[in-house]
């Protein structure tokens, strides 16, 4: 009878097909190679590193206690096995240290997230790691008590990109238990010479398409990881367009909410102490002085929030990350937003802009924009229009439960039921808050008699017999009105792509809540544009 075969763990990566030899692969420093005979297979090449022995961290608590020579010096031996199989070659890690010893941008990016998907049975999930391009570009690790299927995870496919997923393959050869993310993790019953088969077969399922696994929406949006050649390639394409004035694309954007009773305007280092309502792309390039723009300086030059006295106050950020570019490479489309790179797929990038075709242009006509931020400016609408709107922005937030705490209904509610929910022009974190708000207060009003009796209370007449407590609002009854304000030229309003993907998303759930949906541009006052520099938007 056959000696039943150990039950190993293996973490796999796969090389580029762009990286040729086996001396690209491994970092210098390392021992070996020691060349490895695989029976029937060829041979394989393990490298080694043991760092210098040394006391354990820990020690250092009882060192005043005892003599921690006692205890004795620990050395971790890492590894990294290289083989070639089929044409392709592949790393195996073995250590804490072991992926330490692979060169930067040798190995594909999300392998064995792509070998797990096409493996795993599909009510067999545990864990599921993701990113979130939502308000807060968040990873989230979600993991389950009990094997599920994907979709148990709550993840948004327009909005999430998948990471990592631990699950049980449906082939038992493939392993037992699976993780997938740039690595393959398995624990499978082997020996070295089912090594060349079974990395054959993990190929195989890399290159399988997703689509017959219902996971080609995982290959709508990726991040370019930081250490990757990629990144390089498309800041020198960024560097050209600058070079070359082609600003189509480009934008500068407030990164995040900020509070406008503290931040009055905006200076660039270098500027001059120059105080700039709000942040753009000309309005930055004025400071230069005719140098050059290049990564490092778009890293290193840092925009501030000033107060009326020039004092830096709140937050400052490089231009970098306040930077929105679109950059078309390699047949492909890729998008600088709040400091990362993200791989789009081009298919959902017209899928996208298809939808966000569909959605309304509000014909609600709004003063223009003539500074002091957003809750000047609806307190002014309300003032000098009183008998078409009430005032209901951050001032006037709803305590209410069940997970909400403060709510704001909308920043007005006109006369005509429009709830119109304003901000300034921004990138994709600060139109995510103002959707989320849209959505949240749309959802209650819809769902929730105890919410609208509260919105009720916070009217006065004729405003408040808009509201029935008791009764839904019936369909289209109310028109949720995003209006964003820019001194764009252009009479359409041009948002960052993940703001589209995400009001795409808000304007279907409004709409099942029986709400219009609509989107507006209030205009910028082109005298206080000109007096005050005042930038332009997309």
């Amino acid at each position: 009878m056959d000696k039943e075969k150990n039950v190993v763990h293996l973490s796999i990566y796969l090389v580029k097909e762009t990286i040729t030899r086996r001396d690209q692969i491994v970092k210098d420093g390392c021992n070996g190679p020691a060349e490895i005979a695989i029976s029937g297979s060829g041979k394989g090449y393990l490298y080694w590193k043991a760092p210098h022995p040394d006391y354990p961290k820990w020690t250092s608590l009882f060192e005043d206690s005892m003599d921690i020579k006692q205890i004795g010096k620990t050395a971790g031996v890492s590894a990294a096995f290289v083989l070639k199989v089929e044409g392709r070659y592949f790393v195996l890690t073995f250590g804490q240290g072991g992926r330490f010893l692979i060169e930067d941008d040798v190995c594909e990016e999300r392998f064995g997230l792509l070998v797990a998907l096409n493996s795993v049975d599909r009510e067999s999930f545990r864990c599921v790691d993701k990113q979130s391009l939502d308000a807060i570009q968040s990873h989230t690790r979600i993991q389950s008590g009990e094997e599920t299927t994907a979709d148990q995870f709550g993840l948004d496919v327009e909005q999430d990109m998948l990471k990592a997923i631990v699950g049980a393959p449906k082939d038992s050869r493939l392993g037992n238990r699976m993780t997938g993310t740039d690595s393959l993790s398995v624990s499978v019953r082997m020996d070295l010479s089912d090594l060349p088969s079974l990395l054959e077969m993990y190929k195989e399922k890399y290159e399988e398409d997703l689509s017959k696994t219902d996971y080609d929406w995982v290959n709508n949006i990726s991040v370019v990881k930081s250490s990757s050649a990629l990144i390089a390639a498309l800041e020198e394409r960024l560097v050209e367009k600058f070079a070359k004035k082609d600003y189509s694309n480009l934008w500068l954007a407030i990164p995040e909410i900020i509070d406008w009773n503290l931040v009055s305007g905006f200076i660039y280092a270098g500027g001059k102490g120059v105080l700039n309502p709000d942040i753009d792309l000309q309005g930055f390039l004025s400071t230069l002085k005719g140098q050059p723009v290049s990564i490092d300086l778009l890293k290193h030059r840092h925009v501030h929030c000033a107060d009326a006295d020039h004092k830096y106050v709140f937050k400052h950020w490089p231009v970098y990350k306040c930077l929105y570019a679109e950059i078309d490479h390699d047949g492909k489309k890729f998008i600088l937003n709040d400091g990362k790179w993200f791989n789009v797929s081009m298919n959902f990038v017209e899928r996208t802009n298809a939808e966000f075709k569909k959605i309304d242009v509000s014909a609600l006509e709004l003063p223009v924009y003539a500074g002091g931020g957003e809750g000047k400016y609806n307190k002014d609408v309300c003032d000098e229009h009183p008998a078409q709107f009430a005032l209901l922005d951050d001032k006037n937030k709803i305590s209410h439960g069940g997970g909400h705490g403060q709510v704001e209904v909308c920043d007005l509610f006109s006369i005509e039921k429009q709830l119109v929910h304003v901000k300034i022009y921004g990138k994709s974190s600060v139109f995510s808050h103002l959707f989320s708000q849209g959505f949240v207060s749309g959802q209650l009003l819809q769902l929730d008699a105890e919410f609208r009796k509260k919105v009720k209370a916070k009217l006065a007449p004729p405003f408040s017999s808009l509201i029935e407590v008791e009764a839904r609002p019936k369909e289209k009854e109310y028109t949720v009105v995003f209006a964003v304000i820019s001194d764009s030229p252009e009479k359409t309003l041009h948002l960052p792509f993940f703001s589209r993907v995400n009001l795409n998303n808000t304007w279907k759930v409004l709409r099942g809540f029986g709400f219009n949906v609509q989107l507006l541009k209030i205009e910028v006052d082109p005298v206080y544009a000109k007096t005050k520099k005042c930038p332009s938007k997309p």
